[in-house]
């Protein structure tokens, strides 16, 4: 399958998973077996996120499992956001982020949009997708909000290497 079909067929996918559990239905089947990454799912609607979740290491058996719960993740369980509503299913947009690689990242000015970043302190987590903001600096502060640690406490840096696309 060309990469575009595959694409589009993993779209399909996670819309689907959306309105399916924001409407309460049964969850497509994952009609696929690719080997299984690290995935992310953005909901948006009206330019605005209205949900994202995943993970940057594959937790299920397949790339399709995991873009399932990722999806229902997103439509259901971010705290940020609160549960999806049937009216948030009209004219939404989802992005998914697939995880290629994490590589060291020594200074933050070398982080470019392309790239997400992952910030680790104390063992907790926080990630900045690709293409979150544009500033460096501002980035490195999101990522220190979303660990839940002090700006400036001691961290290591990851650069996030992602494939994205949406639809």
């Amino acid at each position: 399958m060309r990469q575009h079909e595959e694409e589009v067929r993993l779209i399909a996918l996670v819309r689907a998973q959306v309105r399916a559990v924001v409407l309460r239905e049964p969850s497509p089947a994952p009609g696929g077996a690719s080997a299984p990454r690290g995935v992310f799912v953005t909901i948006e609607r009206g330019g605005q996120v209205i949900g994202c979740r995943g993970t940057l290491a594959p937790r299920r058996r397949t790339l399709e499992e995991e873009l399932l719960e990722a999806a229902r993740s997103a439509a259901l369980h971010d705290p940020r956001y609160g549960p999806r509503r049937p009216a948030d299913l009209a004219d939404f947009l989802v992005t998914i982020t697939l995880v290629e690689r994490l590589e060291p990242l020594r200074e933050i000015a070398a982080l470019t949009p392309e790239a997400g970043l992952v910030l680790t302190s104390g063992g907790r987590v926080g990630v900045v997708l690709p293409f979150e903001g544009r500033d460096a600096r501002t980035r490195l502060r999101w990522a220190y909000q979303k660990a839940g640690v002090s700006f400036g406490a001691s961290a290591t840096l990851q650069r996030l290497i992602a494939t994205r696309f949406r639809g």
